[in-house]
């Protein structure tokens, strides 16, 4: 079905649980859909490409016009070549030095209390030049670069490995 997403379908009989999930594309913006699943669970979502979504958010939480501006981020950043995601996390401003000063210092502290002086020293000695920017500045082909030129100063490939694990636990924390 297509009408425009926005209150008056949300508190319509159009837009309320049936027996089968449901989807309503927006008639304003190619892309922008609301899912309505049986138990009463109503989301929105971006989609482009063939069969691929990103998850907006629910309808308590984000007003439909947020959820249509969101949208045409996502939609805008598939144009343009970028990851769908990119500038809604709200971690465009964090940079990898501000993220381990404030959350991952506190974290590995009490978490690995006996090797936390040890990461935190491995990751400035390896990282620090990646310090002061973005964390979505940190890409798969950037660290690729940084694991070929290691191994091409001669580090073996265990020592490397090594490095980048404790580069991926700040990361999988961020």
């Amino acid at each position: 079905m297509r009408a425009i997403i926005g209150p008056n379908l949300l508190s319509s009989k159009v837009a309320q649980p049936t027996k089968k999930p449901f989807e309503i594309y927006d008639s304003r913006l190619i892309g922008f859909t609301l899912r309505v699943q049986p138990s009463g669970v109503r989301s929105y979502y971006a989609r482009f490409g063939r069969n691929r979504r990103v998850a907006l958010g629910h309808t308590g939480s984000i007003e439909p016009d947020e959820a249509r501006e969101r949208c045409q981020i996502v939609l805008g950043n598939v144009a343009h070549g970028r990851h769908p995601l990119h500038g809604l996390g709200g971690t465009d401003g964090i940079t990898l030095g501000m993220f381990i000063a404030e959350t991952y210092t506190t974290w590995v502290h009490a978490s690995r209390p006996r090797t936390a002086a040890d990461t935190l020293e491995k990751l400035h000695r390896h990282f620090r030049t990646w310090y002061p920017e973005p964390l979505t500045a940190i890409t798969v082909e950037r660290i690729e670069a940084w694991k070929a030129r290691r191994l091409n100063e001669g580090r073996s490939p265990s020592t490397v490995l090594r490095d980048l694990f404790t580069l991926s636990s700040v990361l999988r924390r961020a």
